[in-house]
């Protein structure tokens, strides 16, 4: 008698262990954030967290750990349990240009579980009108080349979107402006304000100065326009530079090897989050445009850009150190 209830309590016990293995999540999620308090990606990102912890029915607690330009915060997302309760936000830096610029990277993609591409942006082509004689993207150009020597733009720094999507239309136009690194995009939009650089990509910071006239945009890097901030910009891609196609984004991952089932839960959760109306009023309020996406898209467009970018920094024989 005693033997058969053993074998019967094994039994139910096994049946039980898959049941209680899908009981997730049942503790707080941890979100880290590779970047310092304030900003977009950490404001967006804590309201995101907020909606998708309602969701999920457990607190999801951000947490930055700032540094080496990102590596810091997406290590400790890589080395992470495999079980779902450590998140982490992905960039265009980290996931795109990681892979290309650091050999410690050259197998990114397969060391990390895409949950969704969140929100993508776009970068602006600006000029001074009153400095620079040119109305259209494509007198830009003409004009550049009759002054080569005595264009230069400017850039947040070496080595970011900024600096390699201009490279970028460099390239397909066909000039050779000089580089001018700041310390971030203000104080590069003080000098294209008064003058001391020829142009610069920028973001929805410039908007005022575009609305103001004091700055044109002419040119956006989006598939299409960049209709919440500068609607009369054309896309690169419409003005004849089907090479300058890109998109700033901020997506959420996990580390590889989390169940699928969990990062489909994971997915649905952020993408209700990010539909929410609270999430979708900090996001219009800066330009930006939610996506919420199949796990996939993060690859993918990582993948893409990643190659395109690979390619500018190899033609144009740009020095990141």
């Amino acid at each position: 008698m005693n033997i058969f209830f053993k074998a019967a309590l094994v039994a139910l016990l096994c049946c039980l262990s898959p049941a209680r293995a899908q009981v997730w999540p049942s503790r707080p999620i941890t979100l880290i954030n590779p970047y310092p308090p304030g900003g977009f990606a950490d404001s967006v990102t804590r309201v995101v967290a907020q909606e998708a912890a309602t969701v999920l029915g457990q607190a999801i607690v951000v947490e930055n750990r700032p540094g080496a330009s990102g590596k810091i915060g997406l290590d400790a997302v890589l080395a992470a349990p495999k079980d779902g309760y450590t998140l982490g936000l992905a960039v265009p830096a980290s996931l795109s240009l990681f892979p290309v610029l650091d050999p410690k990277y050259a197998n990114l993609h397969s060391r990390y579980a895409p949950i969704t591409m969140a929100v993508r942006g776009y970068l602006a082509l600006a000029i001074n009108p009153a400095v620079v004689p040119a109305r259209s993207i494509r007198e830009f150009a003409a004009w550049a080349k009759a002054n080569e020597g005595k264009v230069s733009y400017g850039t947040p720094g070496v080595g970011t979107s900024y600096h390699l999507w201009a490279e970028a239309f460099n390239m397909a136009a066909g000039i050779a402006p000089t580089h001018v690194p700041y310390k971030g995009e203000g104080p590069a939009l003080n000098d294209l304000l008064g003058g001391q650089i020829s142009f610069m990509m920028v973001t929805g910071a410039a908007k005022q100065h575009v609305d103001s006239g004091r700055l044109l945009v002419l040119a956006t890097t989006g598939a299409e326009r960049w209709t919440l901030l500068y609607p009369n910009a054309p896309t690169f891609k419409e003005a004849g530079y089907p090479e300058v196609e890109s998109s700033g984004w901020l997506a959420y991952i996990a580390p590889a090897g989390v169940p699928r089932e969990i990062i489909e839960r994971l997915n649905r959760a952020f993408i209700q989050a990010l539909r929410s109306p609270a999430v979708e009023k900090v996001l219009g309020s800066q330009g930006y445009t939610v996506v919420g996406s199949a796990p996939e898209l993060v690859t993918d467009t990582a993948r893409r850009e990643g190659e395109t970018l690979a390619a500018v920094i190899k033609a144009r024989g740009l020095k990141l150190e």
